[in-house]
């Protein structure tokens, strides 16, 4: 696989264990930004730690002979072992590798995973533990904006909501993500895509991924893969900040964080 380009911005700084790439594979990681602040680990975010510590990982652990579910189950028990004592929250991971005559894709979290099979055809691949769920509660927040209540007041609810389904997380009763806990890595979403030489792939966390949702910078996700593989992905995360930036408060556009963590990776078979 060949990597085209690369863009990870934690609000304008560059993050470059964000992502990773090896000859046969790439992936992206966001880690669970923290509700509340927290203890650092190693003088870094839980959040920023989980993501270099399993990007180092994926660069230095064999994939050959291995199904990315057994990547991703190693990737979480080497983890689990240096960061037990950390409490860390968890992230979203996509993969994707390239395999005989196609592309197998895994993900974990709210990651997405756009691959053009021909042009003006895109498949999705996202994980559908989290198809909506952030949506839901952001229209609790809506309604209660809705009458009259003020935003500040809208988020601090959803926020006791938000805690309760983090506390939930990596168990039966709640969302699998990549975290202390490799069981989670049973519960990704894997599918294998047919992909001639040429195919374009790109992988995303949701702070990329909201040019197309909930700000609608684009249409749908047929006109995200064609800004990026037509080289206006920077142009594109540009025009992101400026309406994060008109809108502070999240008040015109609900959202978690008036700005979140942007990653996108495009590669080529």
């Amino acid at each position: 696989m060949q990597i085209r380009e690369a863009i990870s911005r934690s609000q304008k700084v560059f993050n470059e264990d964000a992502y990773g790439y090896r000859e046969d594979g790439v992936w992206v990681i966001d880690g669970a930004t923290p509700l509340d602040d927290g203890p650092l680990v190693d003088g870094a975010s839980p959040a920023a730690w989980l993501s270099h510590t399993a990007s180092q990982l994926l660069r230095d652990i064999p994939w050959s002979g291995c199904s990315l579910r057994d990547v991703l189950t190693t990737v979480i028990e080497e983890v689990t072992r240096l960061g037990r004592a950390h409490g860390l929250a968890g992230a979203a991971i996509s993969l994707a590798r390239q395999t005989g005559d196609g592309l197998e894709i895994a993900s974990l979290g709210d990651c997405l995973t756009l691959v053009a099979v021909e042009r003006g055809k895109v498949t999705e691949v996202v994980d559908p533990q989290f198809d909506g769920a952030e949506e839901s509660v952001l229209a609790q927040v809506r309604d209660r904006m809705s009458q009259g209540v003020r935003s500040e007041e809208a988020y601090r609810e959803a926020r006791t909501e938000l805690r309760r389904r983090r506390r939930e997380r990596n168990s039966p009763g709640g969302l699998w993500v990549l975290g202390p806990d490799p069981g989670a890595a049973q519960h990704a979403a894997l599918q294998l895509i047919p992909a001639s030489p040429g195919t374009h792939v790109v992988l995303m966390s949701d702070g990329f991924g909201r040019a197309l949702w909930p700000f609608s910078l684009v249409e749908d996700s047929a006109e995200l893969m064609d800004r990026v593989t037509s080289g206006a992905a920077t142009a594109l995360l540009d025009e992101l900040r400026e309406s994060e930036g008109q809108d502070p408060d999240c008040a015109q556009t609900p959202r978690f964080g008036a700005h979140d963590d942007a990653t996108m990776v495009w590669a080529q078979v």
